[in-house]
């Protein structure tokens, strides 16, 4: 598979310090974003402007207090057939080290949390009470880390988190998921599945389009109108963020490069750098350091 597409630069979590970052933003105009993941949690909740959200190979109409969780890893983007207007939502990014600490050697909440997902339940609809909540929570949190703050400002944003996160517990517990919607093509759908799960398997545009009975001209037409990739984009950006989850691990590099798709070194190499902004040892060695010293708070007592 070949592109001259220049690939959007993988964006790091801006408090990484921290180990978690809060927005609230409104944009009068917006274009459509990539489908993207990160190693870390978004919760996201929209308020108004966004036409759809993808979740892997499920398709969301969005609605007002709609909240969405969404896992490390997983593939997700908005999607829309024109430009947005007076988008509006809420997000908390949260890694799996400060979740970890947020369930107080009481819950497991990477496991709840994964656990939903794996079932393909990513979103619910809050009521306007459970919203207003949700969005103070989230604003309070912004607020607290623009400026600078200390362990106790820190302690704050966490008790913060905790009500956020019992506030969604108890609704994943409680209320039915948000159903996705039909895509407008079965096929395509049928065709990011098939992606989803193969990705790390050699994949030609020609042979996809051959299998589903499908035009590459209409393949190629439909996948970027929903994920706003390419086809070889998309799979090749899977691969290079299933590379950044396996490097958790103790596995080589050039064992990591062969189990996720890639057929040489040099070619892992130079898609990792493209995508992440970083080479793959380079990225592995910045793993320790931004993992461990993160929730280490005892030298700024």
């Amino acid at each position: 598979m070949q592109s001259d597409q220049i690939l959007a630069p993988f964006a790091p979590m801006e408090q990484s310090q921290q180990g978690y970052e809060a927005h609230y933003q409104y944009s009068d105009r917006m274009e459509v974003t990539q489908y993207h993941c990160h190693d870390y949690y978004e919760l996201y909740i929209h308020l108004h402007g966004g036409e759809f959200m993808g979740v892997d190979n499920q398709l969301f109409a969005l609605k007002p207090n709609q909240v969405f969780v969404l896992p490390p890893f997983c593939m997700h983007g908005l999607s829309c057939t024109d430009e947005m207007h007076d988008y509006e939502r809420a997000y908390l990014n949260i890694s799996p080290e400060v979740m970890r600490v947020l369930g107080c050697e009481q819950i497991d909440l990477n496991q709840f949390f994964r656990s939903y997902a794996s079932r393909g339940v990513c979103t619910y609809q809050l009521s306007d009470h459970d919203a207003e909540r949700f969005v103070s929570w989230i604003r309070q949190i912004q607020e607290s880390q623009a400026g600078e703050s200390d362990v106790f400002a820190r302690f704050r944003n966490y008790a913060l988190m905790i009500n956020l996160l019992n506030l969604l517990c108890r609704t994943m517990r409680k209320a039915d998921p948000v159903e996705g919607e039909a895509f407008s093509s079965g096929i395509m759908q049928e065709i990011l599945t098939y992606i989803n799960n193969h990705y790390t398997q050699p994949i030609r545009i020609e042979n996809l389009a051959r299998s589903f009975g499908v035009s590459v001209s209409w393949l190629s037409h439909e996948f970027v109108r929903f994920t706003n990739r390419s086809v070889y984009d998309y799979v090749l950006y899977r691969r290079v963020m299933l590379a950044r989850q396996q490097m958790l691990g103790s596995a080589s590099l050039n064992d990591i490069a062969y189990q996720c798709g890639f057929n040489d070194y040099s070619n892992f190499l130079r898609s990792f750098s493209k995508i992440v902004g970083m080479s793959p040892s380079r990225y592995r060695k910045n793993l320790l350091q931004y993992r461990n010293p993160e929730l280490d708070i005892s030298q700024q007592l």
